[in-house]
């Protein structure tokens, strides 16, 4: 008999972005998601793992793939308190799984059906070319399209509208504070890219109220290198919680 299901509940966002990217990226496309209270996750995690099996083995998993059958990933993120979960599965052209039936799963890589988290969004973009290693130059060259992170619109759109209002405000403190927190944000590419324009907006907006001490953005902002699983076991969690009532 198989040991009751202990997941890891990932506890730092750029862990869980990235775990998502790479779950789409193996091929689990489809997927649902909610949220669940701490005291609510066990009863959570027995049913999922009855229904879907999300936590087999890296055998298990190939053993169903040979029979043409399906598979499920189930990642879960600790914020404020709350548990976030993502089931991923594979496509019904991949082999059949009993959440395309009981679920209403969505496609990750649609427009409609993008996976967002906190204010970002996983999107499938063209790639953009690397003028230090161009395509021709090498052996294999890469896929038309890169999977990657942004803020979404709105996000997006709040920050711009924060900039010109913190600029226009000449608080030197208040535009310090804005630059270290969009700083914060995780280094995926498209954030990245957008990051970028949001600091020559800044500029443009410093220079345009001709203020001239005013706080410079950071020189860099670092990528997304792999990132350890780390997080706490669900055991972990509920029995801390037991301790905490």
């Amino acid at each position: 008999m198989s040991k009751p299901a202990n997941p890891t509940i990932l506890t730092k966002k750029s862990v869980a972005m990235q775990r998502l990217s790479d779950a789409v990226n193996h091929g689990y496309s489809h997927y649902t998601s909610g949220s669940v209270g701490v005291d609510r996750l066990q009863r959570l995690v027995r049913k999922f793992d009855l229904l879907y099996q999300p936590f087999s083995s890296r055998n298990v998993r190939a053993r169903r793939k040979a029979a043409k059958l399906g598979n499920a990933e189930f990642i879960l993120w600790l914020h404020d308190g709350i548990i976030y979960w993502w089931l991923m599965v594979t496509p019904p052209q991949k082999g059949e799984h009993p959440a395309h039936a009981n679920e209403k799963l969505q496609f990750a890589l649609g427009r409609s059906g993008r996976i967002a988290l906190d204010g970002f969004e996983l999107v499938l973009l063209p790639r953009k070319e690397n003028k230090r290693f161009p395509v021709k130059s090498r052996t294999h060259p890469p896929k038309p399209t890169r999977l990657t992170w942004r803020m979404t619109a709105e996000t997006y759109h709040d920050w711009r509208e924060a900039i010109i209002a913190t600029v226009r405000s000449r608080a030197a403190y208040r535009m310090h504070t804005m630059l270290c927190q969009l700083y914060t944000y995780p280094g995926f590419g498209e954030i990245r890219s957008q990051i970028g324009k949001l600091a020559a907006l800044y500029k443009a907006e410093v220079k345009r109220a001709c203020i001239s001490d005013a706080p410079k953005p950071p020189k860099h902002l670092g990528y997304i290198r792999r990132l350890r699983h780390d997080g706490v076991s669900m055991l972990q969690l509920t029995s801390q919680l037991k301790t905490v009532q």
